[in-house]
């Protein structure tokens, strides 16, 4: 039976390894991202099959090779990080999840906040990307994932219905309970559209913030700095890489983490665009 080997490595700030962890779990588990919390590594193993044959030929690329299930359920494998305690497998039903936000402990439960898609097209050769109609892929959206570790149920509540990617939040708060969001998110409000706009999220109180670039800007990963000694969650700046389609250059703009209504506080123009990207990070000088 196929299987996949997942091996966890843990390292200090210094660099040395604390902990390593190898488990092998049962089908092909295409992973891109995972959650942590401060008991657990929680990774969904999404329904999909991989033939390699064409792939190691040369006839085909590798997500040529990838087909999605819509018959299968979505795994959810939760792995303790400590010595004791065994792997937990849960089954939400279909979706396909590339990026989580975040994830959190309370009591027996562990929440999971993740970008969610109801299917994966086909990668289909000699395709041009620039012809894609995206009214008729399905957009990411935000879910919370209930993951009951006694009574093993898995609840899901949408969070966000906008068409939003790569979320970003205050490093301090990754695998606790947090309260800010910031995400890349469509300029209209409903259907599947490239990310033209920042999202900011409040999950306590359900409000939200919008700036956006459109028509002619599309926003790459929001980066959240936290402002020094700052005292509350969301103080900070939120940089984004923008591409200006009428000039066919790249900027850097800067937005006030607390109300993106004061739109760019900042803008560092390139005289070049960037191509475009995934992830980026912040690391103090």
């Amino acid at each position: 039976m196929l299987s996949t080997t997942i091996t966890i490595y843990e390292i200090s700030h210094q660099g040395k390894l604390l902990r390593k962890q190898v488990h092998s779990v049962p089908g092909f588990a295409f992973i891109h991202d995972f959650a942590i919390t401060p008991n657990y590594c929680i990774f969904f193993q999404n329904p999909v099959q991989f033939n390699p044959i064409p792939y190691l030929l040369g006839l085909s690329g590798a997500g040529e090779c990838i087909n999605f299930q819509p018959e299968k359920p979505t795994k959810i494998i939760v792995i303790p990080r400590g010595e004791k305690g065994k792997i937990q497998y849960f089954e939400m039903p279909l979706g396909f999840v590339f990026h989580h936000a975040n994830a959190y402990e309370q009591e027996d439960t562990l929440f999971v906040d993740s970008i969610c898609y109801e299917s994966l097209p086909q990668v289909r050769p000699n395709e041009d990307y620039r012809e894609t109609d995206f009214s008729a892929l399905d957009p990411g959206q935000l879910w919370r994932f209930s993951l009951g570790l006694t009574t093993g149920k898995v609840e899901r509540q949408k969070i966000e219905s906008r068409c939003c990617e790569f979320p970003a939040l205050h490093p301090n708060y990754v695998g606790r309970p947090y309260r800010y969001l910031y995400l890349g998110a469509a300029h209209d409000a409903e259907g599947n559209a490239p990310l033209q706009a920042i999202l900011k999220l409040d999950l306590n109180t359900n409000q939200r913030q919008l700036w956006s670039a459109a028509p002619a800007g599309f926003v790459s990963e929001p980066i959240f700095v936290p402002r020094k000694n700052a005292i509350t969650e969301d103080d900070g700046w939120v940089l984004t890489v923008v591409y200006n389609s009428e000039n066919h250059r790249s900027e850097i703009v800067i937005l006030d983490s607390r109300d993106l209504s004061k739109g760019a506080i900042a803008r560092l123009y390139l005289k070049h665009h960037i191509p475009y990207g995934l992830h980026g990070t912040f690391v103090p000088c």
